[in-house]
């Protein structure tokens, strides 16, 4: 009987938490250059995000521009070009805030762009649970924008509040918010096997 009482309480407990993607994509995250230097990692980011990369060069990102490599991003390491999208938004990302800043008055809408990227690199990290490669270019990603591309952009405090951050700030806090949970679900997993062991019946 115990063992059917974890068994129960351990399906609710997954059963109530996110949904885990599966699937691992092959590749590396190709990091932001060094000052005064270009990528040389991105070739096959530009063949697949082609109009991306067009009209990033040109200074003229729209959303339908953006919008395959958006939706490869949401879907995390589950997705199929998931580094080559990764690092397409990271690099995208680092050149508009550059240019953002050496502009005299910010633009909202360049602002809301951002924060919206931020989003996606917030909910890229929380759908990929089972791959810590992927997980730990998505924090890369995020500390290098926060050190090379600081731009205040909209985002919600500690407590939820509408806020201003400094690049990629509320990324990382929404990263480590997720690893607190993963280490309480953790903690619980191993509490109710110690109170409910397999071996019993």
């Amino acid at each position: 009987m115990r063992r059917s009482a974890f068994t129960v309480l351990l399906a609710i407990h997954v059963a109530a938490a996110p949904a885990l993607a599966g699937g691992s994509a092959p590749g590396s995250y190709c990091p932001l250059p060094e000052p005064g230097q270009k990528p040389v990692c991105l070739g096959e980011a530009r063949a697949t995000y082609t109009d991306y990369f067009t009209a990033l060069d040109a200074g003229t990102v729209a959303d339908a521009d953006a919008a395959s490599l958006e939706a490869a991003v949401a879907q995390g390491a589950a997705a199929e070009h998931a580094y080559l999208a990764l690092s397409s938004l990271t690099h995208g990302y680092y050149e508009i805030a550059r240019r953002e800043a050496a502009r005299p008055e910010q633009d909202p809408e360049v602002a809301l762009r951002l924060a919206r990227w931020n989003a996606l690199l917030e909910r890229a990290y929380a759908a990929s649970p089972d791959d810590d490669g992927y997980r730990a270019a998505v924090r890369r990603a995020a500390l290098e924008l926060r050190e090379r591309a600081p731009l205040q952009v909209p985002c919600h405090d500690d407590q939820g509040a509408a806020a201003a951050c400094s690049s990629t700030e509320s990324v990382l806090r929404s990263i480590d918010a997720v690893e607190s949970h993963a280490g309480l679900r953790g903690a619980l997993e191993r509490l109710l096997r110690r109170m409910f062991p397999e071996g019993e019946s």
